[in-house]
């Protein structure tokens, strides 16, 4: 009996694979308890509808909704990329489509060795709740979701991911509680920190903003 628990319990503390979510991170998440039960319920039904319609060919495609809000993360081939959103936009409770797609390239530090580095970083920031941030992460290449407090907590995430060795680029796509008093929070690039010593370009209170190079478009579809 007591193995069997400690199974059930593990079992909970395992994310959703490809939809975006972890069950440890449900305690402090700023959404009502029916938000987050109906985003999730919005992300896995879109993950199963790409699965379904030939998504699962080699391409990753990981699928994330907030407040209704859906974000599709992945390498996708061109001539694929106009049918999932469309795929997305179909299911009932979607209010926009946002998409990050990867082009393909290579790094010299794998996509899991840097999620985990990335995730200390993360925990490691004092002021941050790292349990409401999801991340990706492709050849240096990382994005971060989620809802956060405000401001503060968006740039204290953003600063963790850029100085974790590997990482080339960071996207934020953070956001904050709908409802609230903060304003909404614009979606973000930033490159990797430079070297001590090394010139940096338009940098602004330790980070460098404006489009990466490696950071494709952000594309937006509102219903």
């Amino acid at each position: 009996m007591r193995l069997i628990c400690c199974v059930l319990l593990l079992l909970t503390v395992l994310p959703l694979s490809g939809c975006g979510y972890s069950a440890y991170g449900l305690y402090d998440d700023k959404r009502l308890m029916d938000t987050i039960t109906d985003d999730k319920g919005i992300a896995t039904a879109i993950k199963t509808d790409l699965l379904n319609n030939s998504f699962s060919q080699g391409w990753g495609t990981a699928v994330y909704c907030y407040y209704g809000h859906v974000f599709l993360v992945g390498e996708v081939p061109q001539n694929m990329r106009d049918k999932a959103v469309t795929i997305a936009r179909r299911h009932q409770g979607v209010r926009s489509v946002t998409t990050h797609w990867f082009s393909p390239a290579t790094s010299g530090t794998s996509n899991l060795v840097l999620s985990a580095k990335l995730r200390t970083a993360l925990i490691s920031k004092g002021k941050l709740s790292s349990t409401r941030i999801d991340t990706e992460v492709n050849a240096g290449r990382v994005v971060l979701l989620g809802v956060v407090e405000n401001a503060e907590e968006r740039d204290l995430a953003l600063d963790a991911a850029r100085h974790v060795e590997g990482v080339t680029s960071v996207k934020s796509y953070l956001m904050t509680p709908l409802g609230g008093n903060e304003a909404a929070l614009t979606p973000v690039s930033v490159d990797a920190a430079r070297p001590a010593g090394s010139a940096s370009k338009g940098a602004q209170g330790g980070t460098t903003a404006g489009t990466s190079a490696e950071s494709p478009a952000l594309e937006e579809r509102s219903l």
